[in-house]
């Protein structure tokens, strides 16, 4: 498991849990919280149920986001539908968000929350998300619907 603080004790991105040392590292680090962005396509590749199993402990949210296999980037609504559920776990403590590979929805989110939620511009909350997390990998296009 990948994982990156965004924010300290606030928001850290990453890829998905898979064995119980990765639940046991989350709890370390106080994390009792997931965002899950991937979507049905993703879980063509994981045992969902499994999934859900492993991380029955945590507060769940899977807001389900296309990446670039989808054939369409994510729309200015399905982001903010993220960015609310995200708002919603962050009261609750610490939160681990991850998507398949944390190069495209999850960094993305992330950017989208530094330059809504915290006062970042759109090129600094950009690059701090890539000095934070080396995986991040974005289209412009992606990144388009966020300054509207």
């Amino acid at each position: 498991m990948l994982f990156n603080w965004i924010s300290i004790n606030k928001l850290a991105i990453g890829t998905p849990l898979l064995t119980d040392e990765d639940i046991k590292f989350l709890k370390k680090k106080a994390i009792y919280s997931i965002l899950d962005l991937r979507n049905e396509l993703d879980f063509l590749r994981f045992d969902k149920k499994k999934y859900l199993k492993l991380v029955t402990e945590f507060k769940y949210i899977n807001v389900q986001l296309p990446d670039h296999k989808f054939g369409r980037f994510s729309n200015k609504d399905e982001i903010e539908k993220a960015i609310l559920e995200l708002d919603k776990l962050i009261e609750l403590g610490p939160v681990f968000m991850h998507c398949h590979a944390a190069a495209e929805r999850s960094p993305l989110i992330c950017i989208a929350y530094l330059y809504k939620r915290r006062g970042l511009s759109l090129i600094q909350a950009c690059d701090y998300v890539k000095q934070q997390n080396e995986t991040t990998n974005l289209h412009l296009k992606q990144i388009k619907f966020l300054d509207l």
